[in-house]
């Protein structure tokens, strides 16, 4: 940006040059004329106040012009200071909407990603506690089976020490034996259910 605006003063400057360097000219070519209208043209003796006269009217001539020059100059330098501003101003604007337009879409990029991350990690989190879950449930069903076997090795000593207590010590568990086995295998199942369910 700021590359263009020295071109842009330096294309002023060049311009101001080229006026003066006109004007120069010109107020040269006039002097020369009037240099050659006076070696060409007759001797005209004038007197000193119609000389004078003449030299102020000159001199206000060439105020005039210069005036004008100045004046001209100055609107065109006003003219192009006007288009310097009016150009700096849209390059400005169009800088910054470019990069307002670059951070957006940066911030956007930055939103997909971190959506993306997320989601990666919702998944991870999910999945994680779905194995957990299933890891717990499998070893309480594998610590339940274990106590039930373990129960169930043990269930026959239990069950004749308990019947031997409860009938005391004349009853004859051998003759009775192969009863109370045969009920209590038939049963089983329905034992087993129960004190599963009560584990």
């Amino acid at each position: 940006m700021d590359i263009i605006v020295l071109i842009s003063l330096a294309v002023l400057i060049l311009i101001l040059s080229i006026v003066v360097v006109v004007q120069s000219l010109r107020l040269q070519k006039l002097h020369q004329d009037l240099l050659r209208s006076q070696h060409t043209a007759p001797k005209v003796s004038i007197s000193q106040p119609n000389a004078d006269q003449l030299q102020t009217r000159l001199i206000a001539a060439y105020d005039t012009e210069i005036t004008k020059s100045v004046a001209a100059f100055g609107a065109d330098l006003h003219g192009t200071s006007k288009q310097l501003t009016e150009q700096v101003s849209r390059l400005t604007t169009k800088v910054i909407e470019e990069e307002l337009e670059a951070y957006q879409k940066t911030l956007e990029e930055v939103r997909q990603v971190a959506i993306q991350a997320m989601n990666q990690i919702r998944e991870a989190v999910e999945h994680q506690r779905i194995e957990l879950r299933q890891g717990m449930e499998q070893e309480l069903a594998t610590e339940r089976q274990h106590l039930v076997e373990k129960f169930d090795a043990k269930m026959g000593d239990v069950i004749s020490s308990y019947i031997s207590e409860a009938l005391g010590s004349g009853v004859d568990l051998g003759a009775q034996m192969q009863f109370i086995l045969t009920s209590l295998e038939a049963h089983k199942a329905d034992i087993r259910k129960d004190l599963t369910d009560g584990v």
